[in-house]
């Protein structure tokens, strides 16, 4: 009985975790097409990032902050997919969080960048697509198994 709690509450997660991987894609996107201003590059400061972003616009500022929320969310279901004990879903949920990891290390790159470096956008995308993916497949191996028999 706990473990379908367990495997329900993951399930439900996941699913949190898609629909706001959808949003950050928006929110992407929306950013993207705004152009965002050619600023100077800048080092790791907090303030920098911040103006970066206001000058950027609220889409930019929203996009960062469902960024956080997806990494926080992303962390939650790490923790929760090792907790399964179904190999193939631990796998996806790790490989999950590491390219949710990797996209919001490009996204923190690229507005280092003064949004000049595409790679860094570039390496945002792939690895969100690759996240999208992964969590998808990892939802795939969480589905409940069929009470049906074959016969």
């Amino acid at each position: 009985m706990v473990e379908m709690k367990r495997m329900r509450s993951t399930r439900i997660w996941l699913i949190v975790l898609l629909v706001l991987l959808v949003a950050q894609y928006e929110f992407g996107m929306a950013v993207n097409i705004s152009n965002p201003p050619k600023i100077a590059p800048f080092g790791l400061s907090y303030t920098q990032f911040n103006d970066a972003l206001f000058q950027a616009g609220p889409m930019a500022m929203i996009h960062a902050t469902v960024g956080l929320l997806v990494g926080l969310v992303a962390i939650l279901n790490l923790i929760l997919s090792l907790r399964t004990g179904i190999r193939r879903v631990q796998i996806f949920g790790s490989l999950t969080f590491l390219a949710i990891l990797l996209a919001g290390i490009m996204g923190q790159l690229f507005v280092q960048s003064g949004f000049q470096n595409d790679g860094f956008s570039h390496g945002m995308a792939t690895n969100f697509i690759l996240a999208f993916i992964f969590a998808f497949l990892e939802l795939y191996f969480l589905k409940p198994a069929s009470n049906m028999q074959t016969g």
